[in-house]
């Protein structure tokens, strides 16, 4: 009988040690009470993208990539003799930043769409400590288009169809200056001529510290009318029907279908329960 009840205890111990292995693993230090509080900022993150540029992106393919949000954070290090050092950032005085921060990527990692990824990617400058993350939402079939598209250009990294979204992302963010213009100029679904004019005028302002004079292409938000998704063009060029207008009206008839939806998901404090609009949008949507 002794025999058969230590061999009980063996099984029972494994399949506890079993259990526990399994469990998510936090970080040293992190709250777990922030899942109390998620589904608030995973509203409100994605109130943001929808109610600006990134809805060209959530709700249709115009632009393969959008901006969400960008976050700052007094992470960087600023002491040149620590250049080397592993140890830069003190708990004590920059915990409640790798907290927040941690509830962030924990939300942003819980949200699931189709055809869709979120990416928060840091900048690789920094504004003396302050350590700039942004958050984009990516289309991975628009992606997986345009690296093919513009294999020429995206392939000098090693970037093909089926890359992950956030190593694209990384890899422009911390490519050299003129490759990075152009690469985000792609990636937020820019057209050509713009994306040109862009390179070559901050190449030629780098020469003549002169801005070149252009003109802006400005497609309206649910937000604004103006300054969201828009792109600088040359002041001697006239956009064009079958370039900018086309860009123009598909964003158009996004925007129209966004507001027609949009205040069936309002809250009595005017907030959107956006993540529940974005669940109902997929479950009806043909592509």
């Amino acid at each position: 009988m002794k025999k058969y009840s230590y061999l009980a205890f063996l099984l029972l111990l494994s399949l506890v040690l079993s259990c526990k292995s399994k469990q998510q693993v936090i970080p040293p230090g992190i709250e777990t009470t922030i899942r109390f509080q998620e589904q608030q900022l995973v509203d409100s993150i994605l109130q943001s993208a929808l109610d600006y540029e990134a809805l060209y992106t959530l709700l249709g393919n115009v632009k393969p990539m959008s901006s969400v949000r960008l976050y700052r954070f007094p992470l960087a290090n600023t002491d040149s003799v620590k250049q080397t050092s592993g140890d830069i950032v003190d708990r004590k005085k920059q915990g409640n930043h790798l907290d927040r921060l941690y509830a962030i990527q924990q939300a942003v990692n819980r949200l699931d769409f189709p055809d869709l990824k979120f990416v928060l990617v840091p900048y690789k400058s920094a504004q003396d400590s302050i350590r700039l993350l942004q958050l984009s939402i990516v289309r991975m079939s628009s992606l997986d288009s345009l690296l093919r598209v513009k294999e020429s250009f995206f392939g000098q990294f090693g970037l093909v169809p089926g890359a992950d979204p956030a190593t694209v992302v990384s890899t422009i963010e911390n490519a050299d200056r003129y490759e990075r213009y152009r690469g985000y100029g792609y990636l937020f679904g820019y057209p050509d001529y713009a994306v040109d004019f862009f390179v070559e005028a901050a190449l030629e302002s780098s020469k003549t510290k002169k801005l070149l004079p252009r003109k802006f292409f400005q497609i309206p938000v649910y937000a604004r009318g103006a300054g969201s998704f828009t792109y600088a063009y040359p002041e001697d060029h006239t956009p064009t029907l079958a370039t900018d207008s086309v860009i123009y009206y598909r964003s158009e008839k996004v925007l129209e279908k966004y507001r027609k939806i949009r205040n069936n998901y309002l809250n009595t404090d005017s907030t959107l329960r956006a993540y529940q609009l974005l669940q109902d949008f997929y479950k009806q949507a043909s592509f």
